[in-house]
């Protein structure tokens, strides 16, 4: 057993979901977003002496916490999903028994002023999950024209009012350089007063999914775990929005689906665990109003003759 200890950062939906990915204390467990080790420190606490969990995150911050609360038992490596493939190699790992994605950001991230991911807090335009390389929102936000700022507050916010606020942000870049997150945050709220509070969440969740490339980073890591599990395996994914969950949602439904080629019907390779995700309940909400918007979906890899 791992020794609990505070972390920050409040997993969510954290029993339901390391009961469904947990079905053999000896197998290998890979924690794709390990953040502050809250979901890996009840896998661990899960497996046997024999056990084993590979957690890994793009944040060299969040490894920091997760190293000083789950201690040796956790092999931790950092990397961003599209490196999957190449880490699990180079640790020379067999398949995985279950493999846990918990996408969106930590309160690790969000409450830290300096890395500009909310904009409640003054603080720079930073944005990256990795700071040590990489465009950062600032850079992001002077390069785009206006079409394509309209164009990412449109498709990654979902902002009905992107054409304003991308007008908005370029007079006053033509000012000033936009640098930090309340330069940022004034412009919005000036621009949309009737909907600044949905506008700015929506904006700096655009912007931050474009630093990230975060839609891009989760087709490649479903890809690269879905490879990695043994039969009898399982993927369990916690989304935060309506674009994670459609990702999610549909291949984990392509997955579990029969394929009809040349050669006739393939049977499908993996069966859902759930039919509809599961959300936290009214409880989970109240103590961890994060959690509002959590979607969990679950897939179990069937052997190829099922």
């Amino acid at each position: 057993m791992v020794s609990s200890q505070v972390i920050a950062h409040v997993p969510v939906l954290a029993e339901a979901a390391v009961a469904m990915l947990v079905t053999d204390a000896d197998g290998l467990y890979v924690d794709l977003t390990v953040g502050a080790g809250g979901h890996s420190l009840l896998i661990l606490n899960r497996l046997s002496s024999s056990g084993r969990l590979i957690g890994c995150d793009r944040d060299s911050e969040a490894l920091a916490a997760a190293r000083a609360a789950l201690g040796a038992r956790a092999e931790l490596k950092q990397c961003c999903f599209s490196d999957l493939s190449e880490v699990l190699a180079s640790a020379k790992v067999g398949p995985a028994s279950g493999v846990l994605m918990d996408l969106g950001v930590s309160s690790l991230q969000l409450d830290g002023t300096e890395r500009g991911f909310s904009y409640r807090f003054p603080g720079p335009l930073d944005l990256r999950m990795d700071q040590s390389h990489g465009e950062t929102g600032a850079d992001l936000l002077a390069r785009l024209s206006e079409d394509e700022l309209t164009d990412l507050i449109r498709t990654l916010g979902e902002d009905r009012q992107a054409r304003r606020i991308a007008r908005a942000i370029e007079r006053e870049r033509r000012r000033h350089p936009i640098t930090t997150t309340d330069a940022l945050a004034s412009v919005i709220a000036k621009s949309v007063p009737a909907t600044r509070i949905k506008s700015l969440s929506r904006v700096f969740q655009a912007l931050r999914m474009a630093v990230n490339r975060e839609l891009e980073e989760l087709t490649a890591g479903l890809t690269a775990a879905w490879t990695f599990l043994r039969p009898g395996g399982r993927l369990v994914v916690l989304s935060y929005h309506s674009l994670e969950d459609r990702l999610v949602k549909t291949f984990m439904r392509a997955e579990s689906s029969a394929v009809f080629g040349p050669d006739g019907e393939c049977p499908p390779r993996g069966r859902l665990l759930l039919r509809k995700p599961l959300r936290p309940d009214a409880e989970e909400i109240a103590s961890n109003p994060r959690a509002r918007s959590a979607r969990l979906r679950a897939i179990e890899k069937v052997t190829p003759s099922a």
